[in-house]
């Protein structure tokens, strides 16, 4: 029992550490090259495919991507793949995809004018539809004569229709996990579920589908199927305009971040803490025997407080646990002179 409040203290701080969020991939284009390598980082594609690249191209601009085609028939004017075929690392059990974007023309309407996949197995070297067998979601963008609008194409349903150059957000919220996935849209909205094997798809703040079933067709569940990601412009003429894609695990940044001891290692007499909405009646100093060590906290200014311990504690290794205002502890690590 002398140590109960030690290793509880290290077990939460492990969790918080294993809750911290994934990146598999995230691109703003703020540069121009060097942005795709079979081998990929997590800023780079691992293919642009180009079947006709004198009628359908892209062009890495500052700040954004651009794709364009001029032909539509699919077969004479070719198609644009951007796609993410080697598998993304770790593999993911559940993944956020957001894709910020416009059409910034439409020169001829089409149906599923872009279409976003997740899957497994992407091939680049076969340009032709992948079978549903691959697949865990699927959406697309249609060209209107008026704008252009988002489906989902397991439930079929749609986005309202948006002007051409209007930029907007597709969040695609994707759960092959075996437990509900707790996300939000943005930091000020509602929190919002994905339950496993189905998916959520909105635009901004408003939901296109919600929780469809994944897999489509009859496809068996397979735990890498969500380790592959492509843009695939195929039909219409027109434009679109790329501005950032970032896909991550959706899981939330761990509070171990939101506060922090300076300098570390303390002194014996005075520990300085800051951090946001810390509820300062919650701080605990653990020691090395696993004793909570008695301090007074003392109020230092704006989101800093000092702590004192009233017996000069050992030096070595410490805990401090607390509590934010929101709920949410947190554990630091803090070594004692």
């Amino acid at each position: 029992m002398l140590k109960r409040y030690f290793t509880s203290a290290l077990a939460l701080l492990a969790s918080l550490a294993g809750s911290a969020q994934t990146t598999f991939f995230h691109q703003d284009f703020s540069q121009t090259t060097g942005l795709i390598n079979p081998q990929p980082d997590t800023s780079q594609f691992s293919h642009v495919i180009l079947t006709a690249p004198a009628l359908s191209y892209h062009k890495f601009h500052k700040g954004y991507m651009e794709l364009t085609r001029t032909r539509l028939d699919s077969l004479t004017g070719g198609i644009i793949r951007a796609m993410r075929a080697t598998p993304f690392s770790p593999n993911p059990e559940t993944l956020i995809v957001r894709i910020t974007l416009s059409v910034e023309g439409v020169q001829a309407p089409a149906l599923n004018a872009m279409y976003f996949y997740i899957g497994e197995d992407f091939n680049p070297v076969n340009n032709s539809f992948p079978g549903n067998g691959l697949m865990f979601a699927k959406c697309a963008i249609n060209f209107l004569e008026d704008g252009f609008n988002i489906k989902d194409l397991e439930t079929r349903q749609v986005s309202k229709t948006y002007a051409e150059k209007k930029q907007v957000t597709l969040t695609w919220v994707l759960n092959n996990s075996a437990v509900p996935l707790e996300y939000h849209i943005n930091p000020t909205s509602p929190e919002e579920t994905a339950q496993p094997g189905t998916y959520d798809l909105w635009v901004g703040n408003e939901p296109v589908a919600r929780n469809a079933n994944a897999y489509p067709g009859t496809s068996a569940y397979s735990k890498t199927k969500l380790s592959n990601f492509e843009m695939r412009f195929r039909n219409g003429v027109g434009k679109f305009r790329i501005d950032e894609i970032r896909i991550d695990d959706g899981k939330p940044q761990p509070v171990v971040e939101n506060a922090f001891v300076a300098p570390n290692p303390a002194r014996k007499d005075r520990i300085a803490l800051s951090g946001k909405g810390v509820n300062a009646a919650s701080v605990r100093l653990i020691g090395v025997n696993g004793k909570v060590l008695p301090l007074k906290t003392v109020i230092d200014g704006p989101d800093k407080l000092l702590l004192k311990p009233l017996s000069p504690p050992a030096s070595g290794m410490h805990i401090l646990q607390l509590q934010h205002q929101n709920g949410k502890y947190q554990v630091l690590k803090l070594m004692i002179e």
